[in-house]
């Protein structure tokens, strides 16, 4: 009986089927080309006198270890310069040499046959002081399947290599007067690392309204096909697909779908994962609908960044009539502080900078969003939404607004902050009515009377703090406008009505 997963049966024979080909394998240290590894190892040991197999048994080099080790080389080599086998250890601790040097390396694309055959090899050593090398036909397998991800993997990384240190190098350079600057590189490999998506994923209120969404409606997703905008590490692919999806396709134009992929093979959801890089305003999928888009679009004050674009437009592309967005909606809410006690800290520092005064950096901060935990006790007005996004309905152009509020001041004291966060709604259908409440539905609240999220809290810290009664009324308006100069930045005017008197002051959260 064959105990293999789907996934693993299907990526072993599409490895099979392109390890049938002929293909030519080129020297580490010429240009001599070889029908066959083990031709190509012989000349490597006798004309260059590189031994493959006995550097990778000293140094115990594992699986890729030894794709960093070829591609050293063929760096090396190709710029002139010696090869240092006795700094390895320094040489395989970094990531850079996960990068293919030639396109198409055969060497690194077949590189299991030779890792299997010298497991194999060890497996006979071993056999004659121990029998139970049963483990071992199993780890071979496994190697086989590593190769064939890895190889894809890493065509993939040498394709966008050059393109993302051209995008360095212009972002670095002085923006024109009035020219928009195209950051999309950067914001992508923004993603690229381990440390934003530990901090997403460990933020249980995002992560855990998601999973709970998910499993606890699977009769909506068992046998569907869904749509992952932005997938970053596939966790909602991977639930997805959990939960009984048919496939999923998953798209994301940073460098972490390498991990993703890595890790839908790990858990054996490979075959039900289909991981698609590119932009989604710019890829195809494989099917002209999906029933389900699925994103964690949400950034601070929900729309910085303005991945919400991205998803709308997946949205016109590829759900179905009747599809489903999840999440079906956000809202906006809009209140106000009197308590400026964790307000003024950051303000404060520049008054007395070891002795100097800096108060231009401390006018400074009057223009930009700060981002923070606020205390539940900091709130001094009743709560008001200002702004309802559903994903069903809304167009990109109402991303940007200019939207009425009011609010009532429910203590007294100096008027010293509004203070935005935003609720996130799923529901069954698209056509299913929203619960007025998150704590009556499945979702999710970034504010300050729940558990605090990565998302934390928006102040808008005002210069001018004219004091309010409790029971005072305060209208206005609030825009939310992308930057001019970078369209994931956001601009965030306030305009509103004090005692009398008018005050407006703007912001950017960048």
């Amino acid at each position: 009986m064959d105990n293999r997963s789907d996934s693993e049966i299907d990526w072993e024979n599409e490895a099979e089927e392109v390890w049938e080909e002929d293909l030519e394998f080129t020297c580490l240290f010429c240009k001599d080309v070889f029908t066959s590894l083990d031709s190509l190892w012989s000349h490597c040991k006798q004309v260059h006198d590189f031994d493959f197999k006995s550097v990778k048994k000293d140094h115990h080099l594992e699986f890729y270890d030894c794709i960093k080790l070829i591609n050293y080389i063929r760096s090396q080599v190709s710029k002139e310069q010696p090869v240092d086998y006795k700094n390895l250890s320094t040489v395989l601790a970094s990531d850079e040499y996960m990068i293919s040097v030639l396109p198409d390396d055969a060497v690194l694309f077949s590189l299991g046959e030779t890792l299997e055959s010298d497991s194999e090899e060890d497996v006979l050593d071993v056999a004659v002081d121990n029998k139970n090398n049963s483990s071992k036909e199993e780890e071979l397998k496994s190697l086989r399947l590593q190769v064939k991800l890895l190889s894809t993997q890493m065509e993939e990384i040498r394709k966008e290599k050059l393109d993302d240190l051209t995008s360095q190098t212009a972002n670095s350079s002085l923006q024109e007067p009035g020219k928009v600057l195209d950051n999309d590189s950067y914001y992508f490999e923004s993603y690229a690392g381990n440390d934003i998506h530990f901090v997403m994923l460990s933020d249980a209120v995002r992560t855990e309204g998601y999973r709970d969404f998910i499993y606890e409606n699977k009769n909506l997703f068992k046998g569907k096909t869904v749509l992952d905008v932005g997938c970053g590490t596939g966790i909602l692919s991977m639930f997805c697909a959990k939960a009984g999806a048919a496939q999923v396709y998953a798209v994301d134009n940073s460098d972490i779908i390498q991990m993703a992929r890595t890790n839908a093979y790990e858990n054996n959801l490979a075959d039900k994962i289909t991981f698609i890089r590119g932009k989604i305003e710019e890829i195809q999928i494989p099917v002209p609908k999906v029933d389900i888009i699925v994103s964690e679009w949400m950034g601070y004050a929900l729309t910085f960044e303005s991945m919400i674009d991205s998803v709308l437009i997946a949205r016109d592309r590829f759900l179905a009539e009747d599809g489903l967005m999840a999440p079906s909606e956000t809202r906006l809410v809009l209140s106000a502080t009197t308590n400026s006690e964790i307000l003024e800290e950051p303000l404060d520092f520049w008054s007395d900078v070891y002795g100097f005064k800096m108060n231009c950096m401390k006018d400074a901060s009057f223009n930009r969003v700060n981002v923070d935990v606020i205390p539940a006790s900091y709130i001094s007005a009743e709560p008001f939404e200002f702004a309802t996004i559903n994903m069903h309905t809304c167009k990109v152009k109402d991303v940007s607004f200019k939207n009425p509020f009011s609010i009532k001041m429910t203590s007294s004291g100096p008027f010293c902050s509004f203070l935005i966060w935003f609720d996130t709604y799923f529901t069954a259908t698209k056509d299913e009515p929203v619960p007025s409440s998150v704590d009556k539905s499945f979702g999710f609240s970034t504010g300050p009377h729940c558990t605090p999220t990565h998302w934390k809290q928006c102040t808008l810290i005002l210069r001018e703090r004219p004091y309010v009664e409790a029971g005072t009324v305060i209208e206005g308006s609030i825009a939310f406008i992308k930057n001019s100069a970078n369209n994931r930045d956001l601009d965030i005017e306030v305009s509103y009505l004090v005692n009398g008197r008018e005050y407006t002051q703007s912001f950017i959260l960048n």
